[in-house]
């Protein structure tokens, strides 16, 4: 397995060094656009590959879902086997993929499948800019988002997060919508997939719902102008029966699996409460504030700021006339990508920077709009962010001798197993379900074992809001049906959010306690977790060892 240290300067050289080329590339004609793709794909692989690697826990987001998909693969029933929360269920189902071939669900594995969906949504938008704007600005621009998901080290923008996958699905659809958007000829297949993938999205993440209803209102304006002029309707009704496909196929199997009343329960109306953070007044501050945790992304932002500025000034200055030709809805359709990424950023209140993923390519779109007609300009943005982050990479060099962030050396390739998962694989065996009270998922990948609750942190079970009541009853119905072999309550100074043992433990809920109390033995309290071992479990792992203990005595 390849390895990096904290300073592989040759790398990192190489790195910067293949940065420059696609720069270069983007602005040299002579270079075939087969090529500079390959070369731009190559980048980001290439600087990618240590954070890969890099098999530890970057974000407790990554632990959450690993675990939806280590439970999936043995229980493949959503909403029964596991709930995401906001997360939707396609989301965890792609990290199933790698272990139908044979791999490990690790960190790994995780970021593997997300640089996937990283450079298959890149790939589109490329496309889809070509299409607009013609290939050189569509090189030129796209070098931008190149270099900026290339070389960021911030955690919010490698690891494996719950939006890689719906951006992937809104980047198709805009490149399916560029393609129906000169309006001579609309396949009505085109317009089906279209449909059928932003009918995906509320299933991959509630917050790009937004987006996608954005680009399904332009097919619709594109296919609704193709029927007055030819009087052809198969490619609104194709895109129509798109749209409604997957919704309906995934309600009948909700049907078959009965897990309806759990769909409705806990994702809709529990993220109903979710959703209610940031007001319409508040986004701005909002938005503000998540920028400015994120000093990469926020230099991405400005090194556009001119050309974004500029786009918006070119889309308003068309006249009333021109708002009728179809001309009109590719930049329309931009700005209001734009303003729905940064709702779907702020609208929880919660500032998590991996929202901004909702903002990447919108950015992007606006800025090559506005430098359609003279782009080589342009070329100042990407080496612009290619200092900047050269720049903080000689500080760091300077300052720690540090230049990559994820060192992988001294076996941080393979899965790391801490001492609360060593302790408790003592108990467990391969198909058993393990519970963790608290928040702390990491243990699930650790083990490799299934959760025995659908969702596997209890923070909508620990804190008061509306369903809590309803949160708990699942809990303890969960952990009938699954009969865990160990019970873990993290709660403590390791745990995500829920820390408070006084409080928030095991034993101030009282439907989990007796349950727990009833048909468990508290074994061990390791890094502040106390781990109990169900009654039987314990009894034929001390009736296994009399043999043994009898045969050392003799």
């Amino acid at each position: 397995m390849l390895t990096f240290d904290n300073s592989p300067t040759v790398y990192w050289f190489l790195g910067y060094l293949l940065g420059g080329i696609v720069i270069l590339a983007s602005i040299y004609k002579k270079v075939p656009g087969w090529a500079f793709l390959i070369l731009c794909v190559g980048l980001l692989s290439f600087m990618r590959m240590p954070a890969i690697v890099f098999n530890r826990e970057l974000n407790a987001d990554e632990s959450q879902m690993l675990s939806h998909a280590i439970t999936l693969y043995q229980d493949p029933v959503y909403w029964r086997s596991v709930d995401g929360t906001t997360i939707g269920p396609l989301d965890n189902y792609l990290l199933v993929i790698p272990k139908v071939f044979g791999f490990q669900i690790n960190y790994t594995s995780g970021r593997v499948m997300g640089l996937i969906c990283c450079i298959g949504a890149l790939l589109f938008i490329f496309s889809a800019m070509k299409k607009w704007f013609g290939e050189s600005t569509a090189r030129v621009a796209f070098t931008a988002p190149i270099i900026f998901l290339a070389f960021t080290q911030e955690n919010d923008f490698v690891h494996y997060s719950s939006e890689q996958l719906p951006v992937f699905l809104l980047a198709f659809t805009i490149w399916l919508l560029s393609r129906i958007s000169d309006n001579r000829q609309i396949s009505s297949w085109v317009t089906f997939f279209l449909g059928l993938a932003a009918g995906m999205m509320p299933f991959a993440k509630l917050q790009s719902v937004p987006q996608a209803m954005v680009v399904v209102l332009a097919a619709l304006w594109l296919c609704d102008q193709f029927y007055q002029r030819s009087s052809e309707i198969k490619p609104l009704l194709f895109l129509l029966v798109g749209g409604l496909t997957f919704p309906i196929l995934l309600f009948l199997w909700i049907l078959t699996n009965n897990v309806f009343q759990d769909f409705i329960d806990f994702y809709i109306l529990g993220n109903a409460i979710y959703a209610g953070g940031s007001s319409f007044i508040e986004i701005p501050a909002q938005f503000l504030k998540l920028i400015s945790l994120s000093a990469d992304f926020s230099v991405y932002s400005l090194v556009l700021l001119i050309s974004i500025i500029l786009g918006l000034f070119v889309a308003f200055r068309h006249s009333a006339e021109n708002r009728k030709t179809a001309g009109f809805i590719i930049p329309a359709t931009i700005i209001l990508l734009i303003l729905t990424g940064i709702y779907s950023s702020t609208k929880s209140g919660n500032s998590f920077i991996h929202y901004l993923n909702f903002c990447i390519y919108p950015w992007i779109l606006l800025a090559a709009y506005s430098i359609k007609t003279r782009n080589n300009w342009f070329v100042a943005a990407p080496i612009i962010l290619l200092f900047w982050f050269a720049g903080n990479d000689a500080i760091s060099y300077r300052r720690e001798h540090r230049l990559n962030a994820f060192e992988s050396v001294n076996g941080l390739t393979k899965l790391d197993k801490s001492p609360v998962v060593t302790t408790l694989m003592k108990f467990t065996k391969p198909g058993d379900y393990m519970v963790v009270w608290g928040w702390q998922c990491k243990y699930y990948v650790e083990a490799q074992l299934a959760q025995g609750t659908a969702e596997n942190h209890s923070e909508r079970s620990i804190f008061k809001h509306p369903m809590q009541e309803k949160y708990l009853a699942r809990y303890v119905s969960d952990l009938k049906r699954t009969k865990p072999a160990v019970i873990l309550d993290a709660v403590g100074i390791y745990s995500l959010w829920v820390q408070d043992k006084k409080t928030q433990g095991i034993n101030n809920f009282p439907a989990v306690a007796d349950f727990v109390r009833q048909h468990y033995t508290l074994v061990s309290t390791i890094d502040d977790v106390t781990l109990y071992v169900r009654k039987d479990r314990l009894v034929t792992q001390q009736a296994n060892a009399l043999p043994l203990l009898a045969a050392i005595n003799r």
